[in-house]
């Protein structure tokens, strides 16, 4: 199936906190999640000349050097994942960069084990993120350009020594300083989307209160009656599936009220807490569904 990149990859999936992930953390938009992993750093924002390096990452004269690589300006997602017992790295990182290829992507470099260079400057220096230091044997990673916009993802992974493995996704996005809402073109052509909004509690947090905004103002040629909001959320220690169930309707109805303030009026939330359980979204989730 074929992606319009260019509707996409400018937002983010989820925007919940899934049970193991950092708080605040979101999933990148078709970039499915290793199975079993949890989100353990996440950052984004914008950032200048970034750089993206397209050749073997090296150390000379105590500097970081890197003989190709390309300097982008704009807005900065990075995720990483410690993967579980399910999916390994490897098999994960090759299966997504065939599939970013076959959907149009360009790959602008990829390098497997010592060709990629130090792993200690990937991790601590390019990255900043402590748990990608590994052998320099097991270290992937790969860049390629999306199709049909100027953004680029690279993806690096490795294995520490005691057997914990990390996947690093960093989407930057050029002249981007702030993320407007795509949905309609997702609800049309596959009937749901992810809202990419924060909980406190059972309320949209205050910072995600814009974002419905602009889902209001998109999903506004669409047919209201069409669409239902419906919102999950994993059973807590100690909690039940009925709490969880509480929650998520409480988080609906919130998501409605704010919609309906914003102009975009969807007669129908529902909490289905933790009874449509998901391997590749977060457990915490609200999603606009069109049923018909």
């Amino acid at each position: 199936m074929k992606w319009s990149w260019q509707a996409i990859t400018i937002w983010l999936v989820s925007g919940m906190v899934s049970a193991g992930d950092v708080p605040g953390s979101l999933d990148l938009v078709m970039v499915e999640r290793p199975d079993g992993a949890t989100i353990v750093r996440f950052s984004d924002g914008v950032q200048t000349a970034l750089q993206i390096p397209l050749d073997r990452v090296q150390r000379v004269n105590n500097r970081l050097e890197v003989d190709r690589n390309i300097e982008l300006t704009g807005f900065v997602t990075d995720v990483t994942y410690e993967l579980g017992v399910q999916e390994g790295y490897r098999g994960y990182m090759k299966s997504l960069q065939d599939r970013l290829v076959n959907d149009g992507a360009e790959l602008l470099w990829a390098c497997e084990s010592r060709a990629c260079g130090t792993s200690g400057l990937w991790a601590n220096t390019l990255f900043e993120v402590r748990e990608l230091y590994g052998p320099n044997g097991n270290q992937i990673y790969f860049a390629v350009k999306l199709p049909d916009s100027e953004a680029v993802l690279t993806a690096y992974g490795n294995e520490q020594g005691n057997r914990r493995q990390y996947v690093h996704l960093r989407l930057v996005e050029p002249n981007v300083d702030r993320r407007s809402f795509e949905g309609a073109k997702r609800l049309l052509s596959e009937g749901r989307v992810v809202l990419p909004v924060l909980f406190a509690g059972s309320r949209v947090s205050p910072g995600s209160r814009s974002v419905l905004d602009d889902v209001a103002e998109n999903l506004a040629e669409l047919v209201s009656g069409d669409l239902a909001i419906v919102a999950y959320t994993a059973v807590t220690p100690g909690g039940t599936l009925e709490d969880a169930i509480r929650l998520s309707t409480a988080r609906a109805e919130h998501v409605q009220s704010l919609l309906a303030e914003a102009g975009l009026s969807i007669s129908s939330a529902h909490g289905l807490g933790a009874l449509v359980p998901s391997r590749k979204l977060s457990p915490e989730r609200v999603e606009i569904i069109r049923y018909r």
